[in-house]
């Protein structure tokens, strides 16, 4: 089957229920968005013509993933709208951007550079961008959000090679973390707890100089750059795949590009990078199920309302990070389940995007204020760094990655 024929039966599998647009957390806050049924199945068909001049809403698609989640017949909604994205920057008939829009849109595909920049003196970084007029300054000659949370920077994730050590059944315990570009440069508090929690379990962690997983750059139109990192990541993985050591990481967005648009690539180690990618808690559960999770908890006296990421419920995986909390003595968690918090990335820094990720988000921070309102819980959990930059920014109420919760329990941490 060619891929036009392989397409046609995917848009057939559409059944146009209109599931997806129902569910789908910008068509309920934007009507000018014809949603990702409209979008996705029903425009494609035009595409396979020709491409259709005038697409705007094409990038008003948070690349949230919630349409796939819930179509019935696995159509795959935004992987169609990404296409077509990519197709309308490479028309030479196309509508080219204004220059403000092309450089933000470098701007913010670079978390990776920018994370670089920011940790050269992360301190001063920090309080630079509170000044009023630095966040003006963007907004006019980068249509970045004045109003938007921006991540604070943090001294950097050390990087930790595997010293020659031999790899593979012979070798100790090993994993490979793969921190993701928020984790290394504006948390890496959570990265070391990680860490910390590994090695107590008995597995060395190695983490490689990973380039940026490439999600961000596809979100802002940089293709090409996105695909050259999924490469030279995928390479520098590929003796610690062949070797058949588990990729983990803790940030839910490069779990699912690397499960999901990774094996895609023209790469041997591709066909392994699939099976081989773990969520964290993904892959503590599956420890606690073949008995190897060691139980030593203390009691942790607390409560927590825990966040859902939208690209957890895409890889399929349900909520590990529950079940395991669940585990320790005196952690009450409340699961929200209140949708996306609207941030979606780089999403919600965007200028004329901004208001309407905040209404995407508000059904959650109702729930997160009315919950923590009438004592249900003292804190917000979330393993999704931007999920946690927005929750933060909408209800002012702290959060973490569920990893710090499990390090008090081992008595890793305060």
């Amino acid at each position: 089957m060619d891929s036009r024929d392989e397409l046609a039966a995917r848009l057939d599998a559409c059944q146009k229920c209109s599931v997806c647009t129902a569910q789908c957390p910008v068509a309920k806050v934007n009507p000018h968005f014809i949603g990702p049924k409209g979008l996705g199945p029903d425009m494609e068909r035009f595409r396979m013509g020709q491409i259709i001049q005038g697409e705007t809403t094409l990038d008003d698609c948070s690349n949230c993933k919630t349409c796939e989640l819930t179509c019935p017949s696995g159509v795959k909604i935004t992987e169609m709208i990404l296409n077509a994205r990519r197709a309308a920057r490479q028309a030479p008939n196309s509508n080219p951007l204004s220059l403000k829009l092309r450089l933000r849109g470098y701007v913010l595909g670079r978390a990776e550079y920018l994370g670089k920049l920011g940790v050269i003196w992360p301190s001063l970084t920090n309080q630079v961008l509170k000044i009023k007029l630095v966040r003006v300054a963007l907004d006019r000659a980068l249509s970045i959000s004045e109003s938007g949370p921006l991540p604070a920077y943090a001294k950097p994730l050390k990087l930790q090679g595997d010293k020659g050590e031999k790899l593979g059944a012979s070798a100790r315990k090993q994993v490979v973390y793969f921190p993701g570009c928020y984790t290394r440069y504006n948390e890496a508090d959570t990265g070391r707890i990680m860490i910390k929690v590994l090695e107590h379990l008995g597995y060395k962690t190695i983490v490689p100089n990973f380039h940026c997983c490439g999600l961000p750059l596809e979100a802002n139109g940089q293709f090409e750059q996105a695909h050259k990192n999924g490469l030279y990541n995928l390479e520098l993985m590929r003796p610690y795949l062949e070797a058949g050591l588990p990729i983990i990481t803790s940030c839910t967005s490069c779990g699912l590009t690397m499960k999901e648009d990774y094996p895609k690539l023209q790469t041997t180690s591709a066909q392994l990078i699939g099976t081989q990618t773990y969520d964290l808690f993904e892959f503590l559960w599956q420890l606690y199920e073949k008995g190897e999770l060691p139980l030593d908890f203390q009691e942790v006296k607390a409560s927590y309302g825990y966040h859902p990421p939208c690209h957890l419920k895409a890889q399929g995986i349900g909520t590990p990070a529950l079940r395991i909390l669940g585990l320790i003595p005196g952690v009450k968690i409340r699961n929200l389940d209140a949708g996306c918090c609207g941030l979606s990335g780089s999403y919600g820094f965007k200028a004329e995007k901004y208001d309407k990720a905040m209404k995407i988000g508000s059904t959650l921070f109702e729930a997160i204020n009315v919950g923590a309102g009438r004592g249900d819980f003292q804190g917000m959990t979330t393993e999704c760094g931007v999920c946690k930059v927005q929750i933060q920014h909408g209800t002012g109420l702290l959060t973490e990655h569920p990893v710090c919760i499990l390090a008090k329990a081992y008595g890793l941490i305060n």
